[in-house]
């Protein structure tokens, strides 16, 4: 009797252990179109860069319902760098990698017509680049008020 718990226990952990997963739906609300992108450019080894890790994420954090991009343009090695070209193409916005080819900068490029807004460092707490970004915001949605008119 003992042996044949002991075989259906082993059975029931076995089947939760190897059971397959399926994946969960997930409901994405709001819109999908970004008032800016703001872009990292980064590589393991730059040290601005890793200066910048604790700023950007207390930038994305605080700016979480905020309708901006964040993302990384990884130029560590030629295989990374090669998938940050082809994301900036993606994104309409290679030349700005091309001519901001310096680690540890942070781009905010107005997504309608790909222009360089503003070029943020390390330098900058979080508080400016808050500051900054939002007035970017604020800029871009009087843009599309005026052209709605």
């Amino acid at each position: 009797m003992q042996t044949r718990h002991t075989l259906s226990l082993i059975a029931l952990i076995f089947f939760f252990i190897t059971a397959p997963t399926f994946a969960a739906t997930v409901e994405v609300e709001g819109e999908g179109t970004p008032a800016l992108y703001v872009v990292k450019v980064h590589a393991d080894w730059c040290g601005s860069c890793k200066a910048l890790v604790p700023i950007l994420d207390e930038v994305r954090e605080t700016m979480s319902a905020e309708p901006v991009l964040f993302l990384t343009l990884d130029v560590t090695d030629e295989d990374r760098t090669g998938q940050a070209r082809l994301l900036a193409a993606a994104l309409g916005i290679e030349q700005h990698l091309k001519t901001n080819n310096k680690t540890g900068l942070v781009l905010v490029i107005n997504p309608s017509d790909k222009a360089l807004l503003e070029t943020l460092t390390r330098e900058n707490t979080a508080d400016e680049m808050i500051g900054k970004i939002e007035g970017h915001i604020a800029a871009t949605e009087e843009e599309d008020e005026d052209m709605d008119m």
